[in-house]
């Protein structure tokens, strides 16, 4: 896949983005939990990530899945992310319940968690 990206292109699309939200590749990469390094080599069009790094770096852009690839391609990242509002906005309804929670519902989300991302000692 990697042969078929041009990463040039994909390099210019991110640094743009990155810009129009005001990060550093410092703040990207915590955004995205990657290490500046990934970033500075997908801005440089050093390196193509791979599927787990562009899902996560896609997200702290605020663009779709796949969009990384599809700017490699030649085509344009998608319109909006609206429909991720709505969801966003209800997950931190939940976290905020569960920040002033005593403790049983926020270990038993802990623990949902862990085992969603298949973590069960944490990180």
């Amino acid at each position: 896949m990697a042969g078929d990206v041009d990463r040039e292109r994909v390099a210019k699309y991110a640094v743009a983005r990155r810009g129009s939200l005001g990060l550093t590749q410092e703040q990207l990469a915590e955004r995205a939990g990657v290490t500046v390094k990934t970033v500075y080599n997908l801005e440089s069009g050093e390196r193509w990530p791979q599927a787990r790094t562009r899902s996560a770096v896609e997200d702290a852009l605020r663009w779709h899945p796949g969009d990384l690839a599809r700017i490699g391609e030649g085509l344009e990242p998608q319109d909006g992310r609206d429909h991720v509002a709505p969801e966003l906005a209800e997950l931190n309804a939940y976290f905020a319940e569960l920040r002033t929670d005593p403790g049983d519902k926020r270990r038993m989300a802990l623990a949902f968690f862990r085992a969603l991302y298949g973590e069960p000692d944490g990180r």
